[in-house]
């Protein structure tokens, strides 16, 4: 009952208006507004409307300057800001659809990601537990969008990205989820992914003992494989038949082992 009067109202422009980047934005309101959007934003009563008075745009700038603001200064307390922000950037972007959000020319893609990155590196350092805040930013920004999976190549930030997998379970999964992304788009995007450290460091995620980290890089390998078979032959000389006979007796895994094994094979 109160979200729609909310939505109904002048209210969301203000806090748009609040969340803009510049030398008047008071961190501590933003904080606050930014939550009070997050909340807005996961009832889902009218996500195009907040669109439409162009709150990913707002947030996409908002997330530049953050950017911009922890490689200025180690002490910022953006940490605070920043998950909010990533969360209805997020959320929005799930309801959004990729087209739509592109023919609004609201947010910039190659701006978005290195500053996507740039805050990555910053929570590696100072706040580990905001990192899968950020990458499933990137993985909805990847998900539908050629355009941000070519920034990703393009920017050379594969291998940063590879950096992630040891940090934890979670983390891992994402990573492997945000390169399905680029790999699903087809021949053109392997092949960019290989050659290159990504083929050693999914044989030593199938070593992980975590079903769903093993899963999938089953499911990246598949994808590479298919639409990059070099990297079959690769993967044949570098002993990955062996790493994977160590799943063949996972209920939850046996079938993608085999079907791996196969398309390994017989490329």
């Amino acid at each position: 009952m109160i979200i729609p009067s909310v939505l109904g109202s002048t209210l969301p422009e203000h806090i748009l208006r609040l969340l803009q980047p510049g030398p008047k934005l008071n961190l501590g309101v933003a904080v606050e507004f930014a939550w009070c959007l997050h909340y807005i934003i996961c009832s889902q009563v009218d996500n195009t409307l907040l669109i439409s008075h162009g709150g990913l745009s707002t947030l996409g700038l908002l997330l530049l300057d953050m950017a911009g603001a922890v490689q200025r200064t180690e002490d910022t307390g953006l940490e605070l800001l920043a998950c909010p922000v990533l969360r209805c950037l997020s959320n929005l972007l799930t309801e959004a659809a990729m087209e739509v959000v592109g023919g609004q020319n609201q947010l910039e893609d190659e701006r978005v990601v290195a500053a996507l990155f740039i805050l990555l590196q910053f929570f590696l350092q100072k706040q580990p537990s905001l990192l899968p805040e950020g990458l499933w930013l990137l993985n909805n920004l990847t998900a539908n969008s050629p355009s941000f999976c070519t920034s990703l190549l393009s920017m050379d930030l594969i291998e940063p990205l590879l950096q992630l997998l040891p940090v934890s379970n979670v983390v891992s999964i994402l990573v492997l989820t945000v390169l399905c992304n680029v790999a699903e788009k087809g021949p053109a995007y392997c092949q960019r992914l290989w050659p290159g450290p990504l083929l050693s460091c999914l044989i030593g995620t199938l070593a992980f003992p975590d079903i769903e980290v093993v899963g999938q890089s089953l499911e990246l390998l598949q994808l590479l494989f298919l639409y990059q078979p070099e990297a079959a032959k690769d993967f044949l000389q570098q002993s990955g038949l062996q790493v994977l006979e160590r799943h063949q007796e996972e209920a939850q895994l046996q079938d993608r082992v085999h079907a791996l094994q196969q398309t390994a094979l017989h490329q």
